[in-house]
């Protein structure tokens, strides 16, 4: 019955990612969210809602809630499966970590509208495999500062969760199923940023403008 906890914990991973940081705290300032900027939940746009009061709970919401979700699912493979194989255990987190990033960009509990998955995946990456979690926050963070642009470094994340993880379970440094959240990162992080893709191919996306 070990197999159960990898349904367990997808269902875990959606139903917390779905946890609507941006649109709860933006509330509490009297501003919906999805009226405003892109429409998004994340922290970028909560700061053009609310501004950084609300843009920092957001964020710091939106990257407990993945890495949550994964210590919680480890936390009940040890005391409640205490037998399970490694490989097992590995495809739990990285589907549940995967599944906090879907949760976070279509959320059951906001009409299936979130946000792009960028700060949920950084967080979730570090929380499955630190060193490529690193990896991702510096990339992130370096393409943020590099381009101005919130999107490219929401993008890079999704890729280099993928890249890394893979290059890392190819050399035997990283366990294979947690390919499946790279894979699933990069998928929701895609597709979440449709329209931002087009607007850089018109130079038309956003630019930070606090530095």
């Amino acid at each position: 019955m070990d197999w159960i906890l990898v349904p367990i914990g997808a269902l875990i991973g959606y139903l917390l990612g779905s946890i609507p940081t941006g649109l709860w705290v933006t509330r509490l300032y009297g501003v919906d969210i999805r009226k405003v900027g892109s429409g998004r939940t994340g922290g970028t746009n909560a700061w053009r809602a609310a501004g950084l009061k609300a843009a920092i709970p957001t964020i710091l919401g939106d990257a407990i809630k993945g890495a949550a979700a994964v210590i919680l699912v480890r936390w009940l493979a040890a005391n409640y499966f205490p037998g399970a194989d490694a490989t097992l255990l590995a495809l739990a987190a990285g589907l549940t970590g995967g599944a906090a990033i879907w949760g976070h960009n279509w959320p059951i509990f906001a009409g299936f509208s979130g946000g792009a998955g960028g700060i949920t995946a950084a967080a979730t990456a570090m929380a499955i495999f630190p060193l490529a979690g690193g990896i991702v926050w510096i990339t992130g963070a370096l393409l943020i500062w590099w381009s101005r642009m919130a999107s490219v470094g929401t993008f890079s994340v999704g890729a280099v969760s993928l890249a890394t993880l893979l290059l890392f379970a190819l050399n035997d440094i990283a366990p294979w199923p947690y390919v499946i959240f790279g894979a699933m990162a990069f998928f929701g992080i895609f597709m979440a940023l449709r329209r931002n893709r087009q607007q850089l191919k018109d130079g038309k996306e956003r630019v930070i403008t606090i530095w």
